[in-house]
């Protein structure tokens, strides 16, 4: 496979894998415990987890039908990379350590799916830059997505609320999603094509 098809195929699987798994997550996510605000209860976390697991879940096979030609990926791998984003979410949504405004849940969560299915099977020792590029490629391309928006909310005057919002929800995670496969699939498949053995012909 040419460095031009496996990033064709490697986009192509990001974005749809993200546009898939999001337009399930809020049905999932609210559609079953309703709105809420920044502190959730019991319920409304169990309804967040299974949101979660659902997306990273179909992002995780969309990404597994490209790389299966490289790298072999067990079904165990799949599940302890989505239990990884769901962990990694919570510790983001819920640290006190980093201080900002920023979505720390997002930029946690989002460098499982981004590497959950090769880290650890890709060298780190041989490929420090590219390994770093690949692994940091879905939370800088999850930021941008959130800036896009944050710059087309701010321009029209539109409120931004996405607990209280099913369509500002929708569109929020869509557009990072979107974002994140589009811009984070191009800067990871450049450099894991480079990290990947090539199959034998």
């Amino acid at each position: 496979m040419t460095k031009k098809v496996f990033l064709k195929k490697w986009i192509l699987a990001n974005i749809t894998g993200f546009l898939i798994g999001y337009l399930l997550y809020t049905p999932i996510a609210h559609g079953l415990t309703g709105n809420h605000g920044r502190e959730l209860n019991t319920n409304q976390i169990i309804a967040h987890c299974v949101a979660l697991a659902v997306v990273a879940s179909i992002l995780f096979l969309f990404q597994k039908s490209v790389l299966k030609d490289y790298i072999s990926i067990s079904r165990i791998r799949i599940i302890l990379a989505t239990l990884a984003f769901v962990l990694l979410f919570w510790f983001g949504y819920y640290q006190t350590v980093i201080p900002g405004e920023l979505d720390y849940d997002i930029l946690f969560a989002y460098l499982a799916l981004g590497s959950g299915l090769w880290i650890g099977i890709l060298s780190f020792s041989t490929n420090k830059v590219k390994w770093l590029i690949a692994v940091l490629s879905f939370p800088f391309a999850s930021f941008i997505g959130e800036v896009i928006l944050f710059v087309v909310y701010s321009s029209f005057d539109l409120n931004m609320d996405l607990q209280n919002s099913t369509t500002n929800h929708v569109v929020f995670w869509i557009t990072v999603g979107i974002t994140t496969g589009l811009l984070g699939g191009w800067l990871s498949g450049l450099v894991l094509y480079k990290m990947l053995p090539k199959p034998s012909k």
